[in-house]
């Protein structure tokens, strides 16, 4: 992490760092210390395939691999997953163990509405 620089008169500490998203370097910059992963990468980095529930870390929709560790994006702070390995749904990719569950839940019928698939993946 970099970058620390505090708002004007003490205020808001706005922080800029990078995290390895599917296997991309991504650049965050302004962002606020308290902000969950879940909040990076949806509203600074677009990535949309991580989905946003409970914000309680109960539904795994936003569950993500951190360093190949499943945890749910909006119990863990972004600013603690700098420099680290994020994969989400959409870089699993199309083989591993995840085409297994993917196959599994379409040849039973477990494929819901998909908001919490990805998740559930």
């Amino acid at each position: 992490m970099s970058g620390g620089v505090p708002g004007p008169l003490g205020g808001e500490r706005r922080l800029s760092y990078h995290l390895s998203i599917d296997g991309a370097r991504r650049a965050v910059t302004g962002a606020r210390l308290e902000e969950s992963l879940l909040t990076v990468l949806r509203e600074r980095l677009d990535v949309t395939s991580v989905k946003d529930a409970c914000e309680q870390g109960r539904c795994g929709a936003c569950s993500v691999l951190l360093d190949g560790r499943l945890v749910t994006a909006c119990t863990v702070l972004a600013a603690d997953a700098a420099d680290a390995r994020v994969v989400t749904v959409a870089g699993l990719g199309p083989g591993g163990p995840a085409a297994a569950v993917r196959a599994a839940f379409v040849a039973h019928g477990a494929v819901q509405c998909g908001f919490c698939t990805p998740g559930l993946v």
